[in-house]
């Protein structure tokens, strides 16, 4: 990150396909507030078959006890504060190895942990940054990109 010269910097994993329009949404929520951290819907490629199944559902993440990150509904209270389905939600905490952030805001969070050395936590660690430093995560229904899920 310290390398890249553009304003908002975005990161995704290897086994991704990005949509067309993908990008738009998630630079447009930046543009307008700096301290928002954006992701994708994520939809599903068969790991098998390669086959594109888009997620109709949008869902915000969560965490269990353990800090293992999951999948939740939207809650009611949050679906009255977006006050339409197109709108983004806000989300407790994000995947990962999806999202765009403003390169300063990336900065002024401490960019990622370099004591991380193997995947995993990386995405809550930098979900808790963002919350308790003035910064808001966002699922945006406008953005969607697959993703190869590996075998838990």
């Amino acid at each position: 990150a310290s390398k890249a010269s553009a304003p908002v910097l975005i990161f995704l994993d290897s086994h991704i396909e990005c949509t067309p329009g993908w990008m738009e949404p998630l630079l447009d929520r930046i543009a307008r507030n700096s301290t928002i951290v954006v992701c994708p819907v994520i939809d599903v490629i068969d790991k098998n078959t390669l086959e594109y199944k888009v997620n109709k559902n949008l869902v915000v993440g969560g965490f269990d006890w353990n800090l293992q990150f999951n999948w939740h509904r939207v809650p009611e209270h949050e679906n009255k504060r977006r006050g339409h389905s197109l709108a983004p939600a806000w989300s407790p905490t994000m995947a990962g190895g999806l999202f765009a952030i403003s390169k300063a805001f990336f900065e002024k969070l401490g960019t990622y942990d370099s004591g991380f050395d193997i995947w995993g936590a990386e995405n809550l660690e930098l979900s808790f940054k963002t919350w308790m430093c003035g910064g808001t995560l966002e699922i945006v229904p406008c953005s969607h990109v697959g993703h190869i899920f590996r075998k838990k």
